[in-house]
């Protein structure tokens, strides 16, 4: 059978059997179109590819986003006797960056934002229950009405690999919920004016026209900075890394612990507290 029947087959179990989502099923095949595989598969040619991919600009971050899609193929073909040797990828070795989140004040900023029009009351709403919930925005996206527990303080949201979880939410969040939800009669929470589920793309250009309105910037990344600032303020308020792991809907521990890498300034405030040196000197003045 040839790899392009084989992949059809491994994307048809990924999506049925293992209940994939499209933009899983996406990634594989974009994984698959980067590395152009051909038979016979060698340990060789994946090194040419990934040499290649290099060659022309590609950074070893994505290189290593296309190589975790190719490595669950190889796998698969191996696992179900299409291929005789377990073929891997080695992942490349890349720069670890720390991402810039939100600053407290700039949190501030935005949750105290007056809306002036429709638009910006969906927007201010939608951000402030990212901000309370820690969720991606596409699991805010297409959060439904139905899934709204305002009683119990309680939402749940559809995450990665279709896989639900319930997330609490504040009672300031619960208020906001509620006047966006009495603004309409549709399913979704957060919907355009005919009911439909808002695109990404489109909620991303208000988003950035909004930060640029209240100066705020130097941040990195969108919608994600939001989750980084959830999961540190959580850590730092004296939140469990366990419950964290609960809220983020994270498979691993090591990857909630990669959202909570300990910024600069609050290294800064608990040295100057737990100084030898500090404590020393106020004690002999």
């Amino acid at each position: 059978m040839s790899l392009e029947l084989l992949f059809k087959q491994f994307v048809n179990e990924k999506r049925y059997i293992n209940n994939a989502s499209q933009n899983t099923i996406l990634f594989y095949e974009q994984s698959l179109r980067a590395f152009n595989l051909q038979d016979p598969l060698t340990k060789s040619q994946l090194n040419e590819r990934v040499t290649s991919l290099r060659q022309n600009g590609m950074s070893p971050s994505c290189c290593n986003a296309y190589i975790r899609g190719i490595n669950s193929f190889l796998t698969w073909l191996n696992e179900n006797g299409h291929s005789a040797e377990h073929l891997r990828v080695k992942s490349l070795k890349a720069e670890t960056r720390v991402m810039k989140t939100f600053t407290d004040a700039q949190i501030k900023t935005i949750v105290t934002f007056k809306p002036k029009s429709p638009c910006e009351l969906r927007l201010h709403a939608l951000l402030c229950f990212v901000i309370d919930t820690g969720v991606r925005i596409n699991e805010a996206l297409t959060l439904t009405r139905s899934n709204i527990d305002l009683h119990n303080l309680l939402v749940t949201v559809l995450g990665k690999g279709n896989k639900q979880r319930i997330v609490p939410i504040s009672i300031e969040c619960r208020r906001i919920l509620v006047k966006i939800l009495q603004s309409h009669n549709f399913d979704f929470a957060f919907c355009t004016r005919d009911g439909c589920q808002l695109l990404y793309d489109n909620t991303r250009r208000d988003f950035n026209r909004l930060m640029g309105k209240l100066g705020i910037r130097d941040f990195d990344g969108s919608f994600h900075a939001f989750r980084r600032f959830f999961a540190r303020n959580y850590v730092r308020s004296g939140g469990n890394i366990f419950y964290l792991q609960k809220m983020l809907g994270h498979t691993t521990l090591s990857m909630s612990k990669r959202y909570v890498e300990v910024e600069t300034q609050d290294l800064s405030d608990t040295h100057l507290r737990t100084s030898i040196l500090s404590r020393a000197r106020l004690n002999t003045a």
